[in-house]
């Protein structure tokens, strides 16, 4: 396939470049092979050329609605592993997706169910906190602009809490980034936060922390740790699917025997890589607080 066909230019230009003196010559030839890589991946894929269709009966009357489009091999490659990423991933796979040196909050896991499912019984952590909905001045030493357009929530929110920990705070210290980014709540009740550095996780070192500017709209709080029910899983967290993984995290918890989640708390979803990770290096969650079922109904069950 065409996997094949990109592995076998690039094996052979290395080859060809091992055996040329010439560096010119060599990067030459690297820059022909490129190009072939380039224009193969923006090839559509065979079969997606408009032709005849497939003989399968949805695919067809997919194709009555609208007219079948062609599809590079790259846009292909990332959907395969887009989807491996979402079935295939291990807790060990996981585990290897966390951004290496970043602080995360500990936590030890009490029940593994499987298919990304856990309990976890976190630490006692802090977090810098800003509304993804309040509107903020457009004062630079303020951290962050004001909030015009509400699609553009998140990456405001993100920016504040970012200039929070970067130094626009009141004795302009940078601080270490941490992981995950937490969002929280339902429309105007959006919240976003970061994980402060673990020298502020503890209940009397948050006051030592430096202070948010008043008009920022960032705060400081602690989260005193507990057990929560998580779902883990892989690439991007889109709208649609954070709110089917939430579904799917509140139905295994009422099949579970021994955990059920606290009433009134929003299921959070928390992100740990930076924009630019591919989605078959993501690593996701959505997360509740629970608490142990009554014996009779553990029993029961």
């Amino acid at each position: 396939g065409h996997k094949c066909r990109l592995v076998r230019i690039i094996v052979y230009d290395r080859k060809k470049c091992a055996n040329q003196v010439d560096p010119e010559a060599a990067l030459g030839s690297r820059k022909r092979a490129l190009t072939i890589l380039l224009r193969t991946l923006a090839t559509p894929e065979e079969g997606n050329d408009g032709g005849s269709a497939p003989s399968n009966s949805n695919f067809a009357r997919r194709l009555k609605r609208k007219q079948f489009a062609q599809v590079p091999r790259i846009v292909s490659i990332e959907r395969v592993a887009r989807r491996e990423a979402k079935a295939g991933a291990t807790m060990e796979d996981m585990d290897s997706r966390l951004p290496p040196g970043l602080e995360t909050p500990k936590y030890e896991v009490l029940a593994r169910r499987g298919n990304g499912y856990e309990v976890r019984r976190y630490d006692g952590y802090s977090l810098c906190t800003v509304s993804m909905n309040a509107a903020r001045p457009s004062d630079s030493t303020r951290t962050d602009a004001k909030i015009s357009n509400p699609q553009l929530a998140g990456a405001s929110s993100f920016g504040a809490l970012a200039g929070y920990l970067f130094g626009k705070n009141d004795k302009s210290l940078s601080m270490k980034m941490t992981t995950p980014v937490v969002t929280t709540g339902q429309e105007d009740a959006r919240q976003m936060s970061f994980v402060m550095p673990s020298e502020y996780w503890q209940e009397d070192s948050l006051n030592s922390a430096p202070k948010p500017f008043d008009a920022s709209g960032v705060v400081l709080e602690r989260d005193a740790g507990g057990d929560r029910a998580v779902l883990m899983f892989g690439g991007f967290a889109g709208k649609r699917e954070v709110e089917k993984l939430k579904s799917d995290l509140l139905e295994r918890l009422e099949n579970d025997r021994e955990w059920e989640c606290q009433q009134g708390i929003p299921v959070a979803l928390l992100q740990y890589n930076d924009p630019f990770t591919p989605p078959w290096k993501r690593r996701n969650e959505v997360s509740v607080p629970v608490v142990r079922k009554a014996a009779s109904s553990f029993s029961s069950n």
